[in-house]
């Protein structure tokens, strides 16, 4: 059970990372220039303050943090949804878990997205590799050349407890 459960968490937590390329990839596809100098401006300006966050993605009004339509869109889709019908069982306390665990997905949204905007504005993914020809996201994590093993893997470049851990506990 341990291991079925820990299996299930993973693929949660890498949810979160796929689909806020997805959500990143559609918002930048969509301005009117997306060569990739503009791609890097724009996401200079997105984590300006933290500016992803905020409605209107204006990171001058605190009121507004935590309410950007990025982070509402990667949390309906990623937690949510999974929620939906979600029984509860008295022994595991889910009615406290569903009021105060949300927390913890906001926080898994925010770094997602903070990785997504961070891995285009560095080059190492590019909006046209994201969307497929009928302009659905496909969400391919891009791989890097692994130093020790020689060989190239998508590992250095994960939305993992790893990589971006501590990140997610910093929001």
């Amino acid at each position: 059970i341990n291991i079925q459960a820990t299996r299930r968490l993973s693929v949660w937590r890498s949810n979160f990372g796929s689909t806020a390329l997805a959500v990143m990839a559609h918002f930048l596809a969509s301005g009117s220039d997306d060569t990739p100098d503009a791609v890097r401006e724009t996401c200079k300006e997105l984590l300006d303050g933290l500016a992803f966050l905020f409605q209107d993605l204006d990171p001058t009004k605190p009121e507004n943090a935590y309410r950007s339509q990025f982070l509402l869109q990667l949390l309906a889709h990623t937690h949510l949804r999974s929620c939906i019908g979600c029984p509860d069982v008295p022994k595991l306390d889910t009615d406290a878990l569903k009021e105060y665990g949300i927390k913890g997905a906001i926080s898994l949204c925010c770094a997602a997205l903070e990785r997504a905007i961070r891995l285009f504005q560095r080059g190492e993914l590019h909006v046209d590799d994201q969307i497929s020809t009928r302009g659905k996201a496909t969400a391919k994590t891009p791989l890097k050349l692994n130093k020790v093993s020689g060989k190239e893997s998508s590992t250095a470049l994960a939305f993992s407890e790893q990589n971006w851990g501590a990140c997610t506990r910093q929001y």
